[in-house]
């Protein structure tokens, strides 16, 4: 009875690898093949077709990388815009399932083969094969297996880190979370359309700052989008500047360059070149969401425009100065266009953070790159990328009730400035402290 079983499952086995091998193996790289001639990214010229030609091929557990030399007259971009071609084309349920050999792998030959083969097909039925395109003189095509998870929860996070890291996102590979590191990469730029998960990344970035260096973090924090995005934070003790109209914005701004101006005489009196020779602990973050409203170009007074300016030339001194001295500058924006996000910010800005936009010149904004406009419309979803590398990448959502959580400790009384016409108790803020419910935030492990 053993030997029947024993020789069963090896039969079983050798039927199903033989099948991996027959459609499994080579499977993806046809199809690829076919894909690039079918769309037009071969090259014919008079009575030769050069072709994309695959390289080398890498598999991994989840999934495989194939490397392309693409034909002259062909761009890395020509390929990032038949992306949804090259996806759905390798999504077509027509041909037979494959089975990975890490799937093979794990099937258990002491029990019955049939309901667990059963079971990968399932999985195989629903699973949508997801792709990422890269150029580093070879394209490079990763197709994965599984889908990227749809949502990754903040309150799942494990907070076993130090320093300025703060959460970017998970990524494919391990499920690995990536964090950005605000020592070694001071200023960032974030894009986006609405709805896609730009504003939530703000938020949690700033709760998690918060939380990890209560004593040490400070915020200007401008919000132009009303104050409907940072108003959780208006009471915090770490945040010295806040604005919601530009005119705000400008003061705030500008009392930022002022303490750096100090900050550098106090260093050049000590003679030490930055915050890490100093041993200052202190970091402080300037967030700027819709800095599109700070954009000269679309004032409608002269005025209008001269503050604007202003504000921009305050960015740019920061972006340039602040890295050394202990500030760090967020930019956010959803309409990328040319002229919203000042030069010198960019520049000096090597870490982007971007979720879906409209389109490639939306995406070049940001990233100086398509691509964005391909992502899935899934919120939370983005690139990020800096000097060295780009990575897609689930960013963490973060409830409100989590952000006032980790606030909540960290109120105090902030009367606001009184305007010449109006009566103090018009402008009195009312504190948002609980002090029957103390402490520190609780997270679910």
């Amino acid at each position: 009875m053993f030997i029947e079983i024993f020789s069963s499952a090896v039969m079983g086995s050798i039927v199903i690898f033989a099948q991996f091998k027959k459609s499994g193996s080579t499977n993806d790289s046809d199809k690829l093949n076919k894909i690039f001639s079918l769309t037009g990214l071969n090259v014919r010229d008079k009575e030769k077709t050069y072709t994309t030609q695959l390289l080398k091929k890498k598999n991994y557990d989840w999934g495989a990388e194939y490397c392309y030399r693409i034909p002259l007259g062909r761009s890395f971009e020509d390929y990032q815009a038949k992306f949804n071609h090259i996806q759905d084309g390798l999504n077509n349920r027509k041909t037979t399932f494959q089975f990975t050999l890490a799937e093979l792998k794990a099937l258990d030959f002491r029990q019955s083969l049939v309901p667990q083969i059963k079971e990968l097909l399932t999985k195989k039925k629903t699973n949508r094969k997801e792709i990422e395109l890269s150029y580093d003189g070879l394209l490079k095509v990763k197709v994965y297996n599984t889908p990227m998870p749809t949502k990754v929860n903040f309150t799942d996070i494990a907070f076993n880190w130090d320093g300025w890291k703060v959460p970017v996102g998970q990524i494919r590979e391990g499920n690995t979370l990536i964090l950005h590191d605000f020592e070694k990469v001071p200023h960032l730029v974030v894009g986006g359309a609405t709805r896609y998960g730009k504003s939530n990344f703000l938020n949690m970035l700033i709760s998690t700052l918060i939380i990890l260096q209560p004593d040490n973090v400070q915020f200007t924090l401008i919000d132009l989008k009303g104050g409907v995005e940072f108003h959780d934070f208006l009471n915090a003790k770490q945040v010295i500047h806040y604005a919601e109209e530009p005119e705000e914005a400008e003061e705030a701004l500008a009392a930022v360059v002022g303490e750096m101006r100090e900050k550098q005489q106090e260093f050049k009196r000590r003679g030490v070149k930055n915050v890490q020779e100093a041993k200052d602990p202190v970091r402080h973050f300037v967030i700027i969401d819709e800095v599109g409203e700070l954009n000269p170009a679309e004032a409608v007074t002269k005025a209008e425009k001269e503050l604007k300016e202003r504000c921009q030339t305050y960015m740019s001194q920061i972006a340039r100065l602040g890295a050394g001295l202990g500030y760090r500058q967020i930019l956010a924006t959803q309409y990328p266009t040319g002229d919203v996000i000042p030069r010198q910010c960019k520049q000096n800005s090597d870490a982007k953070l971007c979720f879906r936009v409209q389109n490639g010149t939306a995406s070049r904004v940001v990233l100086d790159e398509t691509g964005a406009e391909t992502l899935p419309e899934i919120k939370g979803r983005a690139i990020y990328q800096t000097a060295d590398k780009r990575q897609i990448v689930q960013t963490p959502i973060i409830e409100t009730k989590t952000i006032r959580q980790a606030v909540s400790p960290h109120i105090v009384f902030k009367p606001r400035k009184e305007k010449a016409d109006e009566s103090p108790d018009q402008h009195q803020r009312e504190t948002r402290a609980n002090p029957s419910q103390p402490g520190k935030i609780q997270f679910h492990e």
